[in-house]
C-alpha cells in the first residue's frame, strides 16, 4: 500500500465533528502539522464521531494544536474496513493508536524527537555503528551492535531505554524481536523502522576489543562509533556469513538518514532512570618508542593502607599493578612474564560484576616521577578500575568476611590486612576524594 496524500482528502475540524457525512470511512485525526496522530474505521462516520471513545482526549490536544478529520470514502463492508485500517496503521504508525484511552498523554512526541532521542541513549551506552546495507532483503537496514562480553552486557539498560521511548506517545516504535536465553545472556535484539529504513539493533561478541580503534559516524544527526571501512572489511573476511546474509553490507561514511540534530535529551530530574551513561575507558596513549611517561605521585592512607596513586600531565589518576601486588599478596616486584601479571589483570576484570573494562589493553611501559626522578617499570591500573576490582577482592577471606563488608556490618581489627581494610572503605567512599588535584 502506497500512502495517501491526506491534504487531499474532505475534512472539518475537530469540534465541527458534527459536520461529517453518514458514510463508511477510514478516518484520519491529524494536527496543524499534517501529523496523523490516529486512524479508525466506521461503517457511520458521523454517527461514530457523536460519541467516539477518544473525543474528549483529543479535545484536550486541540486546546494548543487544532486537530482536524479526513476520510476516505469506502466500502462498508466490515472485513474490507479492517483490513483497510489495519493496513493504514501499519503504513502511517499514528501514536495514539499504540496508547490506551485512559492513559493520560500530556503531549505528542513528533517521530524524529523519539528517534533522536532513543538514538542518543543507545550512542551514551556505547553503541557501535556496524554498517549499512541499502538492498537488505525489502528495506535498507542500518545495523547498531551494542558491547557484550561473556554473558555481560548492557542489555537491560538498553531494554530499559527502549520501552521508555515505547512508553511516549510517538509513531516511533521499538520491537524486541528476539531474546536470548537467560543463560546466555538474556541479550535483547530490537528493531525499528523510520522514512523507510530500518535499524537494526544487536549485541555484539568481541566488539570491545576494536571500540577505542573505531571512527565516528552520524544517524539522524546522533553521533556514534563506528566501524571503519578497514575493520568492516577485515571481520567480513574472517566471518564469511556476514557477506552471504547482507550482501550490499558496507561501512557508514554518510549519515543513512540525514537529519538536523534537534537538541539533546531532557535533563534529568533525578528519578529518570531511562538515560543510562557508561563512561569511557580511561586507557593512556602508547608513548613513542624510546620514550617513558612522566608522572607524578602522592601516597593515600585509608586505614592504614597505602595506597600510590600516579598522575599524568592531563590530571588523569592512576595505580601502579606492583602497589595492587603488594596489597593482595605482599609481593613488591612481581615478574611481568614469571607472574604471568597481564594475563592474570585481565582474568581479574574479566571477573567483575561490571563489563565497563571488558577489553581493556593492559601494557608494562616505562615510567619516571619527576619529582625525585625515579624510574620504574609498570602496568598503570585506571584509579576507577583499581577501585571496581579492590570493591570486589575477596581471595583466601571466606564468604562471611565479605558479607559484612558488603552489608556495612565490618568492624576494623588490627590484624586484619590491608586488601581487607580497603576493600572495606571502598564500598562507600572513593579514593579520589582524598587526592590533591594539583596537576603535573
Amino acid at each position: 500500500m502506497s500512502k495517501i496524500k491526506i491534504a487531499d482528502l474532505p475534512s472539518v475540524h475537530l469540534l465541527d465533528k458534527n459536520r461529517l457525512p453518514n458514510c463508511a470511512a477510514i478516518y484520519f485525526v491529524t494536527d496543524s502539522n499534517g501529523q496523523i496522530i490516529y486512524i479508525g474505521r466506521t461503517v457511520n462516520l458521523v454517527a461514530r464521531w457523536k460519541d467516539h471513545h477518544r473525543f474528549n482526549q483529543l479535545k484536550r490536544f486541540n486546546r494548543k494544536n487544532l486537530l482536524s478529520i479526513s476520510w476516505l470514502n469506502c466500502s462498508n463492508d466490515v472485513s474490507t474496513l479492517s483490513k483497510l485500517e489495519n493496513e493504514f496503521i501499519n503504513l502511517y504508525k499514528p501514536p495514539l493508536n499504540w496508547t490506551k484511552v485512559v492513559t493520560p498523554i500530556r503531549k505528542i512526541t513528533p517521530v524524529e524527537t523519539a528517534l533522536q532521542q532513543s538514538l542518543q541513549q543507545l550512542a551514551k551506552l556505547n553503541t557501535v555503528i556496524f554498517g549499512f546495507d541499502p538492498i537488505a532483503g525489502e528495506i535498507p537496514t542500518i545495523y547498531l551492535n551494542y558491547p557484550v562480553y561473556g554473558r555481560r552486557g548492557l542489555s537491560g539498560s538498553i531494554r530499559v531505554a527502549l520501552r521508555n521511548i515505547n512508553k511516549k506517545a510517538s509513531s516511533l516504535k521499538w520491537k524486541e524481536y528476539h531474546t536470548e536465553p537467560k543463560s546466555f545472556g538474556k541479550f535483547g535484539f530490537w528493531e525499528t523502522e523510520y522514512n523507510g529504513i530500518r535499524i537494526d539493533l544487536s549485541p555484539g561478541q568481541g566488539l570491545v576489543d576494536i571500540m577505542q580503534d573505531s571512527t565516528r559516524r552520524t544517524i539522524a544527526g546522533v553521533t556514534f562509533m563506528a566501524l571503519s571501512v578497514l575493520q568492516l572489511e577485515t571481520i567480513i573476511e574472517s566471518v564469511p556469513e556476514i557477506k552471504k546474509d547482507t550482501p550490499g553490507l558496507e561501512a557508514v561514511e554518510e549519515d543513512p538518514i540525514p537529519m538536523k540534530f534537534i537538541g539533546k535529551l531532557p535533563a534529568s530530574n533525578g528519578n529518570n532512570k531511562s538515560v543510562v551513561e557508561v563512561e569511557p575507558w580511561e586507557e593512556l596513549e602508547p608513548m613513542p618508542e624510546g620514550e617513558v611517561r612522566e608522572m607524578n605521585r602522592q601516597f593515600l592512607d585509608v586505614d592504614g593502607a597505602e595506597v600510590e596513586v600516579c598522575t599524568n600531565e592531563n590530571g588523569k589518576h592512576f595505580v601502579r599493578h606492583n602497589v595492587y601486588w603488594w596489597i593482595m599478596h605482599k609481593s613488591k616486584n612481581p615478574d611481568p612474564e614469571l607472574d604471568c601479571i597481564t594475563e592474570k589483570l585481565q582474568q581479574l576484570i574479566d571477573r567483575l560484576p561490571s563489563m565497563r573494562w571488558s577489553g581493556y589493553k593492559f601494557r608494562l611501559e616505562t615510567i619516571v616521577f619527576g619529582e625525585d626522578n625515579v624510574e620504574v617499570e609498570s602496568i598503570l591500573l585506571p584509579l576507577a578500575m583499581f577501585e571496581d576490582v579492590m570493591k570486589n577482592a575477596k581471595s583466601g577471606w571466606g564468604v562471611k568476611l565479605f558479607q559484612e563488608i558488603t552489608s556495612g556490618e565490618y568492624k576494623s581489627k588490627p590484624e586484619d590486612g590491608a586488601s581487607v581494610k580497603l576493600c572495606a572503605w571502598l564500598q562507600h567512599n572513593s579514593l579520589s576524594s582524598l587526592l590533591q588535584t594539583n596537576k603535573v
